[in-house]
Order: C-alpha cells, then structure tokens, then sequence
C-alpha cells in the first residue's frame, strides 16, 4: 500500500489524531498540543472512528483537517488513513484519551534543527492505575517518525509503527493515560472488541509473542480465568527457544 505524498518542506511536523466518541478528555488532549501547532511548523489531522456529532464539532475547533473513516476493527487502517493525509517531514500520533503535561521539549527539538539527526523518537505514556493518579508506570513509547515511503503502522490491534533503522530520540515529555484504570463497563467494551482481533492475529502470525501477552490481560479484564491461564500457557510453549527474555517475564 502506497502511503507517502510529497512533503511540504514548509511542515515539518504532521500531528495525527484518532478519536472515538471520547468528548471529555478529546478536549484536553487538543488543548495540550495547542502549544506544538502554535510554535513548530505543524498541521493537525484529526481521523474520526465514530459517529457522535459532538467529537467532530469539537474537532472543526481546532482544525479543519478531519477525516472520516468507517470503522472495521482495524487500528492501523484507521492510523494509515491519517498517515495518507500527512504532508509533514516528521509524524507524531496520539490517542483522544491522552494529552501532554508539556511539549516545550519536543518543540525545540524541531525548532533546534535536531530532528535532522533522527529517524524516530519515543514520548513517555504515562499509564496510570487509579484515578488518583498517584500510581503509575511510564513506558517509552515510540509514537514520532521520519515520514518516508516505508513509514506505515501494521497489526490490527495493539498498532506498530514501522520504521526504518536509525537513531531514536528518547523524550522526558509525557502523556497523561487513564486508559488502564479500572472501569468495568469501558473494559467489558474493550475486551468484546479486542479478544476476537487478537485471535485473528495469533491465528495469522501465531509466533508474535505480544498477542499472547495482550490475550492474556484481556481474559485476566474480563474474568475469564481459564482462558487466560490456558493462552499464557500457550504463549509460554511459543517463546520456549526464542530469545527474548523480556516476553518469558511478562508471560511468567
């Protein structure tokens, strides 16, 4: 599939947002990168995987770039039909439950010219586990590229982005994330929708550690005991051999 378009050397950061029917914490998240459009050469390309009028009226607010995609249980389709609008050199993609503490650092790293060095760059999600937000764990994830022709996000469900090899820019910013706290009707939502996904993909790649991993905690949401026990066991049965020693401890 054919993604890049000719950059607009003028952009030099394409912000790609996906966004459900989360009206709360779509609005913080779009005030938190106010700072990033404001100062650094930036477009703003809002995907909208729902149908609630309200998203998309919050949404017009801040942009005018808003592309409407029909769901199909599919997160890097939904991701690549923002990456098909991109024009920018650089990519950043966040969700609509995340917003930034404070962007200053990654504005200079644009502003500075020290992008240039880079192929790709990780920002803190800061996961938190009650909604005290007094406990958490923060995890680099890799969620900014060099947009090129190879740039595309693969894997139906718990989304990668390929990119090339290169140097990463490791960042302090973070993002607030209260996706894992729990809520036991967004989670029985969450699980309905991802286990079916995460079966299909074992079934397609069923040596990709990961599914297991995700299957497991998804089984572990919903209550389903045995299942969970029976695909970590699984998992476990797969990873024997490999290297990777961090898959083992998750699985253990």
């Amino acid at each position: 599939m054919q993604i890049w378009k000719e950059m607009d050397m003028d952009i030099q950061l394409s912000i790609s947002l996906l966004a459900s029917s989360r009206t709360g914490s779509l609005e913080r998240c779009l005030d938190s990168l106010r700072p990033l459009l404001a100062k650094v050469p930036s477009e703003l390309i809002v995907v909208l995987t729902g149908a609630d009028e309200r998203v998309r009226e919050i949404a017009a607010r801040y942009t005018d770039h808003i592309v409407p995609f029909t769901w199909r249980d599919d997160f890097s389709a939904a991701r690549n039909a923002g990456l098909r609008e991109a024009k920018g050199e650089w990519l950043l993609y966040i969700d609509d439950d995340e917003w930034f503490e404070d962007t200053e650092e990654i504005c200079t790293f644009f502003l500075s010219g020290e992008y240039h060095r880079y192929s790709s760059a990780c920002y803190i999600q800061r996961n938190y586990l009650g909604w005290s937000g007094t406990e958490y764990m923060d995890y680099h994830a890799l969620r900014m590229a060099k947009r090129t022709d190879a740039l595309r996000f693969r894997g139906p469900i718990h989304e990668e982005l390929a990119v090339l090899p290169g140097p990463a820019r490791y960042f302090d910013a973070y993002v607030h994330h209260y996706g894992y706290v729990k809520d036991l009707k967004a989670d029985t939502m969450k699980t309905s929708r991802n286990i079916p996904l995460l079966l299909d993909e074992i079934k397609a790649s069923p040596e990709e550690i990961k599914n297991y991993v995700q299957l497991t905690r998804e089984y572990y949401i919903e209550g389903s005991w045995d299942e969970a026990e029976r695909w970590c066991r699984k998992g476990r049965q797969v990873v024997k051999g490999m290297k990777g020693a961090q898959a083992e401890g998750w699985l253990q």
